[in-house]
């Protein structure tokens, strides 16, 4: 594949061409807020940030293109704080130890 990818959020403007995208793959558009992805200034991929449901230009390779969008994505959860994020990692040391 070859041209310029461009991955950015959607917006309310955006909602048509992402219903025309889930026509055309023959899914179902992602509900709330997407990320989508553009080669060349076209619309190739929509991930939903909620569900992370896929469209996908059936014409053109994009597997590649979904999971950079995926990978995008992933960078942009926020990560926990506080209690629960230390009592999460702390939880498979202790089951490591109750094993043993």
């Amino acid at each position: 594949m070859t041209g310029a990818i461009t991955i950015r959020s959607s917006t309310e403007a955006d909602a048509p061409a992402i219903r025309d995208l889930a026509l055309l793959d023959g899914g179902r558009a992602p509900r709330g807020a997407s990320l989508l992805a553009f080669v060349d200034g076209r619309l190739r991929v929509a991930v939903g940030r909620a569900d992370g449901a896929v469209v996908a230009d059936p014409f053109h390779l994009t597997a590649d293109i979904v999971e950079l969008v995926r990978a995008r994505a992933a960078l942009e959860r926020p990560r926990r704080r506080g209690a629960g994020a230390w009592l999460g990692r702390l939880t498979p040391a202790v089951r490591r130890e109750a094993r043993a």
